[in-house]
């Protein structure tokens, strides 16, 4: 499995990986992460966890990674891991160790497989899940309000319609099935714990769409 090791790649076996399983009480992982802030937080807050941060662009994830890999007194984060990965084709390594997904301001490919229900990206998800495993996708809908970007243009708007009559049904096929959609305000959103979403906490105007999922199985 490739993964970040500061400001390079390296790979981590699968005996390795799965020793850091067995010794957590906990698998957090945060797909589409960035610049893996909020997955280096999540780990120092849970030092018994073990919180893998995926995201294909690992530039993004170097500064994090150079931080997470001090020793602890100063900052360190033994238990966070960062893979070079897509959650479309993720490794062999993660198959079946999350317990719990977040997919928190999302954009590019995951973002408009996300909302469509994309089988890629529904079907990794699962790919990746514990069969108790829950999800939560947090997503900003401003980026719906003119002018739309033109990366989202055509792109449907999570509302609570289209996740029911749509979505819902979409994202059981690939094994997932919706618990909760709710609109909340961004001030209203702090337990929202990605670097863009406190961003967005101090503006009354945004909206955040937060979709909750449990595993469960696919429709034939």
């Amino acid at each position: 499995m490739q993964i970040v090791q500061g400001k390079k790649l390296g790979t981590m076996s699968e005996d390795e990986f799965r020793q850091l399983v067995l010794d957590s009480s906990r698998v957090i992982i945060d797909v589409g992460t960035g610049d893996a802030r909020t997955a280096y937080r999540t780990a120092r807050e849970n030092p018994g966890w073990l919180v893998v941060g995926l995201d294909p662009a690992w530039q993004r994830m170097s500064q994090t990674s150079v931080r997470s890999r001090r020793k602890a007194v100063k900052g360190g984060a033994s238990n966070l891991i960062l893979v070079n990965a897509s959650i479309e084709m993720p490794p062999q390594e993660l198959i079946s160790v999350a317990d719990e997904l977040l997919v928190l301001m999302p954009w590019g490919k995951l973002l408009h497989g996300l909302v469509r229900g994309d089988h890629d990206i529904w079907s990794g998800l699962r790919a990746v899940a514990k069969s108790n495993a829950t999800l939560t996708a947090t997503v900003g809908t401003s980026i719906w309000r003119e002018p739309v970007p033109r990366d989202i243009q055509g792109l449907p708007e999570l509302t609570r319609p289209y996740v029911e009559e749509v979505l819902a049904g979409r994202t059981s096929q690939c094994g997932w099935k919706i618990t909760r959609f709710q609109l909340v305000k961004g001030e209203e959103g702090a337990a929202v714990s990605s670097s863009w979403a406190r961003r967005l906490e101090s503006s009354s105007s945004e909206v955040l769409a937060h979709l909750a999922a449990v595993v469960t199985e696919p429709e034939q």
